[in-house]
């Protein structure tokens, strides 16, 4: 008879080798030094695992991916492993011989003396010159999506939660995802010059998944933001990293706690600003999100990429997805709720802007996909899959739209009673999506006309259908004027009137610069028939070519390449050697190959060793395919 009290059975996750349904990872001790000069982490990893069987169990399987793994001690004891074949894209199964079978309900303690490689896929390493004082080496990881295992060998798998110890030692401020809870043993420069080391820990006291794994050290600043929030960054940069978040963390943070159940859970929200090689427009690490640089636009427009970060607390860290094939349940729940804290904070219509502007973002992902394709499901199928190869705006904003279908189909009243009931139930847990099912048709059970709903609901075209969701009826209000000033560019490119309309630096005068990211997105749909005069005009008259903020000028510089503009392709390629986050540089990419193939190929060999090894992985299949360069 099954255990109730034992969540994880099956092994509901496709994309790990271990044999995590047998042995669960309860507890994870990191021991580590961050060797700067050889650009490897070297030390020991503890994993505590409790036994969920009552069936005799004698063997670990662990996922690794490229270590080096010297011994391995079961409860103090060298013991027989192997490393075995590699299995494209999920690395090597760590097979363990235990000395005895553990009894269900038990743990052991299994020590494993392990070391980075060169072919590390979740740590970057960057040279002084790579860093904006040029003083300092720097390095971070970026686990997500299955990384972690090319860090130590692990239970490399969203459906297993783990609290974690840190013990890290390096020449230079240390950060991990967890509380600091000291820094200590200095160890001196030795003879041969080597930098002096300080020792630092951390805590993760609430159980989180292994691609939570986070560490990061550089020549780091901090200074505090709110209450309960620091934000840290380069010294040369923390002045205006502050100047954009301060004051702005605390708001996000009530308006969601008065959304969602239980409160905040991780005791601080802190922000580190990435050199600009970061892939991503920000990773949720628990207490420390990374975030990328080109949030810090000097406008304090971009902020909402922490409100997502934030979100993630509860949605993805808290209560995560089991596996990367319901990856819907992590950003889909964080975009919904991002656009509660931008309605709370600055109104309703703000959140249809926003979703107006998400909905681009899922046109092109589904146009990039083809409309048939595996990954444009919300429930993906992932076996055998890489998740990398399925990333894109669409579990982001498809899972948004599931679950704006449920508020507008039971009401905003009775959705929101759901919402802290949700978190409740799954905190520190993972659950699929069927299990997001199951509660929510359950919470209504005894409601009959939510009940007739929701089992009426087409449950499986939500779940398994490809291509475009419903679209909504969006409140238009702040998108009006920048469609009617894309239509007057349209008239004057087609001169399909008469119109004396030139254009002028008041046409966008009190815009927020996301009614011009609308604009210029308006514009790319007919991009083709812009001159390269056009381009021009657009760009000098409304200050694109000029600006700072990186969502803006992407998109006029995408409007240059779409319309064969040479004016702007230099300042693409500029662009990409400054910017590392995939949301930019992938699409961008695309673009320049198309109108200038070799400045594309001349500009990724050029910043190849500048991007992070997931971007320059994926910008490698983008360009290339499968040739062999």
């Amino acid at each position: 008879m099954t255990d109730p009290n034992v969540t994880i059975r099956t092994p509901r996750d496709p994309n790990t080798l271990s044999n995590y349904h047998n042995l669960v990872t309860r507890h994870t001790s990191v021991d580590f030094n961050i060797d700067f000069e050889k650009k490897r982490l070297y030390g020991s990893v503890t994993l505590t695992l409790e036994s969920l069987t009552d069936e005799e169990v004698k063997d670990v399987v662990l996922d690794s991916s490229h270590l080096d793994i010297s011994v391995v001690e079961v409860e103090g004891k060298s013991v027989k492993f192997n490393v075995g074949d590699r299995i494209e894209p999920y690395g090597s199964p760590l097979t363990i011989t235990l000395p005895s079978s553990v009894p269900k309900g038990k743990t052991v303690d299994i020590e494993i003396k392990v070391a980075t490689t060169d072919k590390c896929t979740a740590l970057q390493w960057m040279t002084p010159a790579q860093t904006s004082n040029k003083k300092h080496p720097y390095m971070f990881s970026q686990c997500q999506a299955i990384h972690a295992r090319s860090v130590f060998p692990c239970q490399d798998t969203p459906d297993v939660k783990s609290t974690i110890s840190f013990a890290l030692r390096s020449p230079l401020p240390v950060l991990a995802s967890g509380l600091p809870t000291g820094a200590s043993e200095y160890q001196p420069p030795n003879k041969d010059g080597e930098y002096g080391t300080l020792k630092y820990t951390f805590e993760q006291k609430v159980p989180i998944t292994s691609y939570l794994f986070a560490v990061a050290s550089g020549d780091l600043a901090s200074a505090s933001i709110g209450p309960r929030s620091t934000v840290w960054s380069g010294p040369e940069e923390l002045l205006d990293c502050q100047r954009e978040l301060d004051g702005e963390i605390e708001p996000f943070m009530k308006a969601l706690e008065s959304i969602v159940s239980p409160s905040y859970q991780w005791t601080q929200y802190n922000v580190l600003i990435l050199p600009p090689s970061f892939p991503y427009g920000g990773m949720e690490n628990p207490v420390w999100t990374y975030a990328t640089p080109s949030i810090i636009s000097g406008d304090k427009q971009n902020v909402d990429v922490i409100a997502h970060e934030l979100s993630h607390s509860w949605s993805g860290n808290l209560v995560s997805a089991a596996s990367w094939e319901h990856f819907w349940l992590n950003e889909g729940w964080t975009t919904y709720l991002e656009r509660r804290i931008a309605a709370a904070i600055h109104g309703e219509p703000h959140r249809h802007f926003s979703a107006i502007i998400g909905w681009k973002a899922l046109e092109q992902s589904i146009e990039n996909f083809g409309k048939d394709h595996e990954y444009t499901k919300l429930v993906t199928d992932l076996k055998g899959g890489d998740p990398d190869d399925a990333f894109s705006s669409i579990p982001y904003e498809k899972g948004f739209h599931a679950l704006y279908q449920f508020e507008l189909l039971l009401g905003k009243e009775k959705w929101d009673s759901f919402i802290p009931h949700y978190f409740d139930t799954f905190k520190n847990k993972s659950l699929d999506s069927y299990d997001f099912k199951s509660c929510l048709i359950d919470f209504f059970a005894k409601d009959s006309e939510a009940s007739k709903k929701l089992n009426d609901f087409d449950w499986d075209k939500l779940f398994y259908a490809p291509g475009y969701p419903p679209k909504p009826d969006f409140d238009q209000s702040m998108v009006t004027k920048c469609y009617e000033l894309a239509d007057k560019w349209h008239s004057l490119l087609t001169k399909s009137t008469s119109g004396d309309f030139k254009p002028k630096e008041s046409d966008i005068e009190g815009w927020v610069s996301n009614q011009s990211v609308v604009f210029l997105e308006k514009l790319q749909s007919f991009a083709e028939k812009f001159s390269a005069e056009h381009v021009h005009q657009l760009g000098a008259t409304y200050g694109y070519t000029t600006t700072q903020n990186i969502e803006v000028l992407s998109r006029y510089l995408s409007i240059g390449l779409m319309a064969k503009a040479p004016e702007t392709y230099q300042p693409s390629a500029d662009l990409l050697g400054r910017i590392g986050r995939m949301k930019f540089v992938r699409p961008m990419f695309k673009k320049l190959n198309a109108a200038d193939r070799d400045l594309a190929v001349k500009t990724f060999e050029k910043n190849k060793d500048f991007y992070h090894p997931i971007c320059r992985q994926m910008v490698e299949k983008d360009l290339f395919g499968d040739e062999k360069k």
